[in-house]
C-alpha cells in the first residue's frame, strides 16, 4: 500500500496527470475526482507510478507551478 495522499495532494495530482499524462491518465484523474476516499485509495495502490510521476514534487508538478509542496 503506497502512503496516504491528502485533499491538496490528490488535487496536484490530478491536475498535473490532466496536463501532462495521455488519455488514459486523464481519464485515470478523473475516476480519481469522482471516486470516495477509499476508492481513491484503491486507484493509487493499483497505479503507485502516478504518484511518482504527476504527485507532489514531481517534475511535472513543478512545472505545474506546484513548487512550495
Amino acid at each position: 500500500m503506497t502512503r496516504t495522499l491528502s485533499g491538496e495532494d490528490y488535487y496536484i495530482l490530478t491536475e498535473t496527470m490532466s496536463r501532462y499524462g495521455g488519455h488514459f491518465c486523464k481519464k485515470l484523474a478523473d475516476a480519481i475526482r469522482a471516486a470516495d476516499g477509499g476508492n481513491k485509495q484503491k486507484i493509487i495502490d493499483a497505479f503507485p507510478e502516478i504518484v511518482k510521476e504527476y504527485g507532489p514534487g514531481s517534475t511535472f508538478a513543478h512545472a505545474s507551478g506546484f513548487a512550495h509542496v
